[in-house]
């Protein structure tokens, strides 16, 4: 009697290890495995980032050009100049950010994550080393002019229409609700 049931335990363990194990390929993890650093202490002061990271579902663009921090939702605009020194002790990123607060609960905790993507189209980074940048749309999502994907930005970055693909690249993100955003992923 205990050989069957040697043969069911195995023949179960067998099947269990065939379903849960997965090429590396297929598995993204949840945060990039690229090099990120962002500390901004005006958020305040730079309303669509304070809009993004107090309100639900709406999202803003962080991006640099020489001194100058350029903040962006679909509706506003905002920009700081920042010291040299400021600027080079600040930023590590690939191709900007995107900062907001999910619309869609955490299903662990039930609270709305705050989230930040790299504002680089992950797709066209990883196939052909082009820093594309997103265009943020009003719903949540993020649009790739190059490869035609969109991104939904309340549901973790996955694409929501386009070619298969990886999802956006995730970065860690703390607010601390009056004035500091510090994105590290280092």
């Amino acid at each position: 009697m205990s050989i069957p049931l040697r043969r069911v335990l195995v023949f179960a363990s067998f099947i269990l290890f065939f379903f849960s194990s997965c090429s590396q390929d297929n598995v993204q993890n949840v945060y990039s495995k690229y090099r990120a650093f962002f500390n901004y202490t005006k958020v305040l002061t730079a309303h669509p980032l304070y809009t993004a990271v107090t309100g639900t579902g709406s999202y803003c663009t962080i991006s640099a050009q020489a001194t100058t921090l350029y903040f962006q939702s679909p509706t506003e605009s905002y920009q700081d100049n920042l010291t040299d020194a400021d600027f080079y002790k600040q930023i590590i990123w690939i191709g900007g950010l995107i900062v907001g607060r999910s619309n869609v609960p955490d299903m662990t905790t039930g609270d709305l994550p705050l989230l930040c993507f790299d504002r680089a189209c992950p797709n066209c980074y990883k196939e052909d080393d082009i820093t594309k940048p997103l265009t943020l749309k009003e719903n949540g999502e993020a649009y790739c002019t190059r490869c035609k994907r969109t991104y939904d930005l309340n549901n973790l970055g996955i694409i929501k229409t386009g070619d298969n693909g990886v999802k956006l690249f995730r970065y860690m993100v703390i607010y601390n609700g009056s004035s500091t955003l510090v994105v590290n992923n280092i």
